[in-house]
């Protein structure tokens, strides 16, 4: 009789936990997808002759450049001088924790990357993606220079979204405010001041205010 118990018991310990294991397996939400692990970042801004539907590459062009730490930050002190009717080709770099280039990897995962250029004011600037293959990342791009503007900080925001939104961002939402509604975390959050200027301003102390 003791022994039929025991066996009784054990079956119903048994029970117990295949049960326990399956509400488990249930309610266990799905793995995040892992987020880049990003140790710094790069922006050029290079400029180019745009002829409405095309940029072309000119001899000696202005370029204007900005590191970033692996916090997102500047070099204490540093902003920027963009010239107003000018086009320049932004182009980001990021790298990992061993300095190596890892930008190539938002193209190729296209559809859970996407970068906004947010902060300037109004009709300052316009932008166009201009990745390879279409694939609207932001990794390259051109911003259009269209009138002054007091000093702004020019947020740029890569950020990694959730499986099937991408759907829902089109080429208008590279300055849209509310990007956080693009469900998701944020790869990159870079800032740096810029300044909006006339074309003849002197380039070469943008760096010491």
């Amino acid at each position: 009789m003791k022994k039929q118990f025991k066996n009784f018991s054990f079956a119903l310990l048994s029970l117990g936990f295949l049960a326990f294991l399956s509400s488990c397996s249930k309610d266990d939400p799905d793995p995040e997808i892992p987020q880049e692990e990003i140790g710094g970042a790069k922006l050029t801004f290079t400029e180019v002759e745009w002829h409405g539907d095309h940029a072309d590459d000119i001899e000696n062009p202005e370029i204007v450049e900005v590191e970033f730490d692996e916090a997102g930050l500047p070099p204490v002190g540093a902003h920027l001088h963009l010239d107003v009717g000018k086009t320049y080709r932004l182009e980001l770099k990021a790298y990992d924790f061993a300095g190596r280039e890892s930008q190539q990897e938002f193209i190729e995962e296209a559809h859970i990357h996407q970068l906004f250029f947010l902060g300037a004011p109004e009709g300052v600037l316009d932008y166009q993606y201009a990745d390879p293959d279409n694939v609207q990342v932001g990794v390259t791009g051109y911003l259009h220079v269209l009138k002054t503007s007091e000093s702004f900080v020019f947020n740029v925001i890569l950020r990694h979204l959730n499986e099937g939104v991408k759907s829902n961002i089109t080429a208008d939402d590279w300055n849209n405010p509310n990007y956080t509604q693009f469900g998701g975390e944020n790869d990159l959050d870079l800032k740096v001041e810029v300044h909006v200027v006339e074309g003849d301003h002197d380039h070469e102390d943008e760096h010491d205010h």
